[in-house]
């Protein structure tokens, strides 16, 4: 088996592109593949990726192409996907933080073209919306690569999220909460707010990818790719855009798809 082998490729039931390969790492590097040929074709892409364990392996092989020269990712414009209220880069528990220790630093990204989500803006409402104009001003997002929460939350958007809501200040869900704190050592805070990109902000790139790995999410993809479209489980919004979703997923993950 070659490194991207897809074992399944399905599209025609689901409305979308759904690959579902071997283990883990091939999630990362076919999801690091569809990375660098949007930059490749668009080099100043406006793209946002997501903070969590699901995207680590992606970003460390986009980390390696870049030191390694066979990636340029110097005109590219990164807009954060999330943030907790409140925190921003200097927290050592911000999810920016985060992002700048396992790619932002080691691909030496300019930062003047690093979109920080305005999480400690003291009117949230403005600088959210000066957020999604500045989106719109870098030509719009070419791709937005998401993970998905074990309540099924696309970037912070939990369980309620209409479709066509725009980056704001959401209520984090106790589970989200219990599930973030595990990414730090000690006995860390997470507060109970944060600052995302809407749905409707994902939705509107031209190109999504969902990538999702683990046994541990095989009943919440199933609910997000075959159950209902419904706001309860914010990423079956996902399938609304058809052929401008691609699921990369692997087996574990996909166990229990029709």
């Amino acid at each position: 088996m070659t490194n991207n082998e897809v074992i399944d490729s399905r599209g025609a039931a689901f409305g979308l592109h759904l690959h579902i390969v071997a283990d883990y790492a091939q999630v990362s590097r076919l999801a690091a593949d569809i990375v660098t040929r949007i930059v490749r074709e668009t080099p100043d892409a406006a793209l946002t990726l997501p903070t969590g364990e699901t995207p680590r392996g992606m970003y460390a092989e986009l980390v390696r192409r870049i030191q390694a020269g066979e990636l340029d990712f110097s005109a590219v414009q990164l807009f954060c996907l999330d943030e907790y209220f409140g925190k921003g880069i200097e927290d050592a528990t911000s999810l920016t933080a985060w992002l700048n220790d396992v790619f932002l630093a080691p691909a030496n990204l300019d930062r003047d073209n690093v979109h920080l989500m305005p999480s400690q803006a003291a009117d949230p409402e403005s600088a959210a919306s000066a957020y999604e104009r500045d989106i719109e001003h870098a030509g719009g997002l070419k791709l937005a690569v998401v993970g998905l929460g074990p309540n099924g939350h696309v970037g912070f958007n939990e369980p309620g999220s209409p479709r066509e809501s725009r980056t704001r200040v959401i209520d984090l869900t106790d589970e989200s909460r219990d599930q973030n704190a595990g990414y730090y050592d000690g006995d860390q805070a997470i507060p109970d707010k944060a600052m995302t990109m809407g749905i409707g902000t994902i939705l509107d790139a031209d190109l999504v990818v969902l990538i999702v790995s683990g046994s541990s999410k095989a009943e919440i993809l199933k609910a997000t790719l075959e159950g209902p479209i419904t706001a309860d489980v914010p990423g079956s919004f996902l399938r609304t855009v058809g052929e401008r979703l691609i699921a990369i997923v692997d087996q574990d993950a996909a166990a229990l798809l029709s």
